[in-house]
């Protein structure tokens, strides 16, 4: 089984964030995302794969670090759910597809045991979903029929949560930027597995900073800060429950309360709270 993380969106939705770091590089308690899945995949015995690379893909690539086996897939124009098909050559077992802006524990084991059934061509991870954000996906029983909008708010609704494992064939018949649109055209047999354990994401500011403290929050250090390499912070400044990226110079006369510092900066003064503190401005973090 080999892996292919999707690391090469732009990440509109988490701007300004993303215009300064790739979604997949963004740290939490310091580590950038895509290492802390790689560790996780090579946990689950997947240590070969690929990973896609469009925006900031430099930093992509240096998030990689080193110990695995990875093919980075370079696009100049992003190909969507296509890109995938980029691994036949070398595929020889199933194919799991992660999402690059999303940590979670992956149940590998029950989804690979899902997807050997005879006839099935892919299994899906989905998780229960009241906030009315995501796409919502439409089964009947445990079969996937089509993707639709969501659902208003509060309303229970199955999403996806952002892996799914593939049959090589079914791989060689993703021929649209959205596989759910090809898997729903060519009739692919697709099952869910629910999911209901740890799901982190990071597709936007705000999400990023709850995923940063639900990460603290599981090792022990509620309320902490989280500090990337680099970072300095003047024992006279004041900073609570922020994250402050790499090459980050705190001064004495700073006070950051639920703050993201994005890097590369050196702050001397001035009172920030539940703001995005860049070098292309101060942002509310909404």
């Amino acid at each position: 089984m080999m892996f292919f993380i999707l690391a090469g969106g732009y990440g509109k939705r988490a701007e300004p964030l993303s215009l300064v770091k790739p979604k997949p590089a963004f740290p939490l308690d310091g580590v950038p995302l895509l290492t802390l899945l790689l560790n996780r995949l090579r946990i689950l015995g997947c240590a070969a794969g690929f990973v896609n690379l469009h925006h900031l893909g430099a930093q992509v690539v240096a998030a990689a670090g080193d110990g695995q086996r990875i093919r980075f897939i370079e696009e100049t124009e992003l190909s969507g759910s296509r890109v995938l098909t980029r691994a036949l050559p070398f595929l020889k077992g199933e194919l799991l597809a992660v999402n690059g802006d999303t940590f979670m524990d992956i149940p590998l084991a029950e989804m690979a045991r899902r997807v050997r059934v005879r006839g099935v061509d892919g299994v899906l991870l989905a998780r229960p979903d009241r906030s009315g954000r995501y796409a919502r996906l439409l089964c009947n029983g445990d079969r996937f029929l089509d993707s639709a909008p969501p659902a208003p708010a509060g309303e229970e609704a199955l999403m996806y949560a952002g892996a799914a494992l593939f049959r090589k064939r079914a791989v060689a018949r993703i021929d649209e930027v959205n596989f759910f649109a090809s898997i729903r055209r060519q009739r692919l047999d697709f099952r869910v597995v629910p999911y209901d354990g740890v799901w982190l994401d990071v597709g936007t500011p705000s999400s990023y900073y709850q995923a940063h403290g639900d990460y603290m929050a599981r090792r022990g250090r509620a309320g902490g800060n989280g500090l990337s390499p680099g970072v300095e912070v003047s024992p006279a400044a004041r900073v609570q429950r922020s994250i402050l990226w790499e090459n980050t110079r705190v001064g004495a006369g700073v006070s950051l309360s639920s703050c993201i510092v994005t890097g590369d900066l050196v702050l001397e003064s001035g009172d920030y709270s539940r703001q995005i503190v860049s070098r292309l401005g101060v942002f509310p973090l909404a």
